[in-house]
């Protein structure tokens, strides 16, 4: 033993100093904590990449969840020098804190779904004198919120230590649905004068008041809502607080703020606020019945809520709110990421022209914190168009003082490029003020309820222009447009997703004259990182990061550094990979040409000379650039209809993407079927996000919205089915894959149709059928749900085709055309790369008519004799494949030999002998350090499980024998691409001088 652990105390010294020198870091779950200020998931593991929180349309200045989707915010409140930022996340409450309201520390998730369901909105207190009991006369956190089981009902936890973990109530739900569908999103605060907590929840176009002792026992008030405000739908996420008048203290007046649902009358959801007076018991309206005030005239502000416990000495009611639309909730173009938070605002009421008393919103003061850079412009008279030469920008602020009489329009031009520009503009003549985004960029989107959704448009409200002047203070985000004005009197909030190159600014005035009296810009940090040294590139964002032409065609892409700041413009070097495929010139310092010039695929890559700094562009010369389809895959050939991030290798093989999305990805193939048929193709998972209801495989549908559906679900094991027509669903079937399936391992599904009946088939093996009618012309394609799958060998036959039975297993064959397919034409002649693709092309339809062993081998060699006949432009032969050195496994298999010598039961020997067996199959059949790892893996586990069968003891110190000498094996399947060379080999010497070690001291 203690030669053993002298052993294992070196091994671990030089295991750890090759990760240090690799760079690698390994994180167990037992570390999950100490990471958590660098995001967190669900409580996961999660190690910053290069692209952490810098992908496409990331908003740097705005909080959002590391990964996956992000909804209205909840429990917001202050607690010992914390603020507590929860929010929706998939029916669980994540968590976030912070100091200053700016920079977030993600926490794992506060409230996962227990027995009542799922965890709604709600919000959080600090119960400071322990009416619930809860805290032993202590203070502490109690969230109200809404669970889901049996109907919607209230519900509350409480935390002992600061919000890092909760308890649920025994006696939940505190309040039972009074029988009503739409009964949720608590908003719980303490009222002074009646000294009680009051509770103000959702009623489906109302809200109902309640007020506790103690935070347990509730009795009903009062409801407020009949016939107030705007009807037109839903109200959702409500909020109740006291704000002085124009600052006046002894004039104070309660808001009641909800937010509305989905609805066709405001082409989206919205949300309206109420003034009036409250007594803890009830609610009233100061203002008529039928007036309504809208919160923000823009489209994207959703389920905003105050923050509870801010202290008197800061004096502020800051709220905060989703900014999302829940027409388009989780349908934005956005990975791994989906939804952002608005940022801070602080509320206050003042009284108005009319004499009348609106809410004000303006940014909180912590945001000036970010100003990296500070540029101040001159006044001066403004007609026509007037650039801005010395600023620009994807994340800054902007206020503007425009005095104005005799105009027709004028206004700020945001994100603008030659083709997009977000506007900001005053319509003198009409009287209104805008903010435009239909040639932002994202022109339309498919909404929540699959339709095409005009996303792109211009949005107004009334303005009194008899002013004859107008403040306007923006800050403008990666994604986003946020816009005060006139101190907050005003709000547009809008998402934007346009180019990250598209970063200009410019003023204009139509029909007159302007005086643009004072125009502040600022650029901002991002606070999820520190912000670079001086003149110090971050990295490198460019016009269009995948480009498609035809031969012949031509296109430019923008390239520019980050951060904004870095004004002078930056000289990059390009370099093409395949230089034959297209043709690269310089325009200027930032700016490229490129035309098509052969059909394929090839990387751009664009880098800073001085540091190294670099990105890549794909590009893809295809035969036809305005088809849908590449490679036959797109959209629905009978409803136009697909969707996704899908990568497309060729006619019979592509990739899917994660997506956190609600909504199936669909690709169809472009054929249209009449008759009958059958579908197949080899399907593989590799990774599947932790949201929602991951799955993938085939969907076959017709034209009137029939559809059937079969999925592999990794999560449970099964093959599930779903069927519907357009008037009803059918629902869901599952059934368990059949033993030993392992869909990490490619699994063959065929779905065959012949009349109504559907039957569906794993690996040959017939699992169910199905009965569903689906006539005339049909649509055959692929489907998943936030699942990375690979599909390969997809086929469609009609059944009239001959079905071959293949007995012989190509598996070896279906190995080399993948292997084949991987190699690309850089640096081989033209002639004998599109040798080997005939060749490939020849082998795929070999698997569908092999039916001997020789017929076999012959499809094997002649693949194998093009791959080999590849040739480099000097006409060297190609080392397209290195050799594989099996001497590992050769010699592990000698040892467990040896070990089968050993007294053990004879069930054991049975075990070891079928694991030997299988490894020396295997040693045929290695193509790669993958499969031979894997081969050794599998005999060690073998060889492993020996000791639960031997009972003496020197059986036992073989078995120990034969692991500790397989320890100097090169297994790295555990750590998975993560050593570099240096570690790779520093590992290997270590692992070599200590078995030499062991072994001398065996043998002495």
């Amino acid at each position: 033993m203690h030669r053993k652990n002298r052993y294992l105390r070196v091994s671990m010294l030089i295991f750890v100093f090759t990760l240090f020198v690799s760079g690698t870091v390994i994180i167990s779950a037992e570390d999950e904590d100490s990471i958590s200020n660098i995001g967190g998931n669900n409580g996961s593991m999660l190690v910053e990449s290069k692209d952490y929180y810098t992908e496409l349309y990331r908003p740097q200045f705005h909080f959002s969840t590391p990964t996956g989707r992000l909804a209205d915010p909840n429990g917001l409140v202050y607690f010992e020098g914390e603020y507590h930022l929860f929010h929706q996340k998939m029916g669980t409450w994540a968590h976030a804190v912070s100091q200053d309201l700016i920079h977030w520390e993600h926490l794992p998730i506060a409230l996962e779904h227990d027995e009542l369901g799922q965890a709604l909105s709600g919000s959080a207190v600090v119960d400071w004198n322990d009416t619930s009991g809860f805290f032993a006369g202590e203070a502490g956190m109690v969230a109200i919120y809404t669970s889901t089981h049996g109907g919607e009902a209230q519900s509350i936890a409480y935390s002992k230590d600061n919000g890092r973990t909760w308890e649920r109530y025994a006696g939940n739900p505190i309040i039972e649905n009074p029988g009503i569908k739409d009964f949720r999103d608590p908003k719980v605060f303490w009222h002074d004068e009646t000294e009680k907590w009051v509770m103000v929840v959702s009623t489906d176009k109302s809200v109902a008041i309640y007020n506790s002792p103690n935070l347990i026992e509730w009795e009903y008030q009062s409801s407020f809502g009949d016939d107030q405000g705007s009807q037109v739908a839903v109200w959702e996420c409500p909020d109740l607080f006291k704000l002085p008048v124009d600052g006046d203290k002894n004039n104070q007046k309660w808001v009641l703020h909800v937010s509305i649902g989905d609805n066709h009358v405001t082409d989206g959801s919205t949300a309206q606020y109420f003034v009036g007076e409250f007594d803890g018991y009830e609610f009233t309206n100061i203002n008529s019945a039928d007036e309504v005030l809208f919160t923000d005239f823009g489209q994207d502000f959703y389920a905003a809520q105050s923050f509870n416990n801010i202290s008197a000495a800061d004096g502020r009611r800051i709220w905060l709110g989703w900014m999302a639309n829940w027409r388009y909730p989780y349908q934005s173009p956005t990975f791994p990421w989906m939804g952002a938070m608005s940022i801070p605002r602080e509320l206050s009421l003042r009284t108005v022209e009319d004499d009348s008393i609106r809410l004000f919103q303006e940014p909180i003061s912590e945001i000036e914190s970010l100003r990296a850079t500070k540029h101040m412009i001159d006044p001066f008279i403004l007609e026509g168009e007037h650039l801005i030469k010395d600023f620009s920008g994807t994340t800054y602020e902007f206020e503007i003082v425009i005095a104005y009489d005799d105009v027709d329009e004028f206004g700020i031009r945001l994100r603008q490029s030659e083709e997009n520009e977000t506007v900001v503009g005053v319509d003198v003549n009409s009287q209104t003020i805008f903010l435009d985004r239909t040639n932002a960029g994202l022109e339309t989107l498919i909404d929540r309820n699959g339709d095409t959704f005009q996303f792109g448009k211009r949005f107004e409200t009334d303005y009194p222009t008899d002013i004859k002047q107008i403040k306007l203070r923006g800050l403008v985000d990666d994604s986003s447009v946020e816009l005060f004005i006139d101190d907050g009197e005003y709000v547009f909030t809008n998402l934007i997703y346009t180019k990250p190159t598209n970063r200009g600014i410019e003023l204009y005035s139509h029909g007159g004259k302007v005086e643009v009296i004072s125009l502040d810009f600022y650029h901002l940090d991002s606070i999820w990182r520190e912000s670079p040294a001086d003149r110090e590139i971050e990295r490198i964002v460019v016009s269009e990061e995948e480009v498609v032409l035809e031969i012949g065609e031509l296109t430019e892409v923008i390239a520019h550094a980050k951060p904004d700041w870095l004004n002078t413009l930056n000289s990059f070097d390009w370099e093409v990979a395949e230089a034959n495929l297209i043709d690269l010139k310089a325009i200027d310092e930032t700016t490229v040409s490129i035309t098509g010039l052969e059909m394929g695929t090839t990387s751009v890559t664009v880098s800073d000379p001085n540091s190294g700094i670099s990105k890549d562009i794909i590009v893809r010369v295809v035969e036809d650039r305005t088809s849908k389809y590449i490679n036959g895959w797109g959209p629905s050939p009978l409803t136009g209809v697909s969707s996704g991030n899908w990568d497309i290798f060729d006619k019979t093989s592509l990739s899917s993407h994660i997506e956190f999305s609600p909504e199936w990805k669909e690709i169809f193939r472009e054929e249209v079927l009449t008759t009958d048929f059958r579908v197949f193709t080899d399907i593989q998972w590799i990774d599947q996000g932790d949201e929602g209801f991951p799955k993938y495989g085939v969907t076959i549908q017709d034209k009137e919205g029939t559809m059937v559906s079969a999925f592999f679900n990794v999560d449970i094991n099964q093959l599930e089915t779903f069927a519907r027509n357009h008037h009803q669903d059918f629902g869901w079937e599952g059934v368990d894959l059949p033993a030993g399936t392992d869909l990490q391992e490619a699994s063959t599904l065929k779905v065959e149709k012949e009349g109504d009946i559907f039957t569906f088939y794993i690996n040959g093996e017939q699992m169910y059928e199905r009965i569903v009618e689906m006539k005339g012309d049909m649509s055959v394609g692929l489907i998943n749900e936030n699942t990375k799958a690979e599909f390969h060998n997809f086929k469609v036959e009609k059944l009239s085709d001959p079905i071959f039975d293949h007995e012989i297993d190509v598996t070896d064959l279906k190995k080399l055309i993948n292997s084949a397919k991987g190699i690309t034409n850089k640096g081989v002649t033209e002639a004998s790369f599109q040798r080997l693709q005939e060749a490939i092309k020849r082998a795929i339809e070999d698997l569908e008519t092999i039916t001997t062993d020789e017929e076999l081998l012959i499809a094997i060699e002649r693949l194998q004799e093009s791959i080999n006949d590849l040739q480099l432009k000097e006409s060297a032969p190609v080392p397209i494949k290195k050799e594989i050195d099996v001497s590992d496994l050769e010699e592990l298999i000698e040892r467990a030999i040896k070990l089968t010598n050993k007294s053990m039961t004879e069930e054991s020997y049975q075990v070891l002998q079928a694991a030997i067996n299988s490894a020396m199959e295997k040693l045929e059949n290695i193509y790669s350090k993958d499969e031979l790892n894997t081969a050794i893996s599998e005999l060690q586990a073998a060889i492993s499980e020996v000791e639960f069968y031997l009972h003496e003891t020197k059986s036992q110190e073989g078995v120990d024998e034969v692991l500790s000498d397989s320890d100097k094996l090169p297994n790295t399947s555990t750590v998975l691409f993560n050593f570099l060379l240096l570690g790779m080999v520093l590992v290997t010497i270590g692992g070599t001088v200590m078995y030499r070690y062991r072994k001398r001291e065996n043998e002495s």
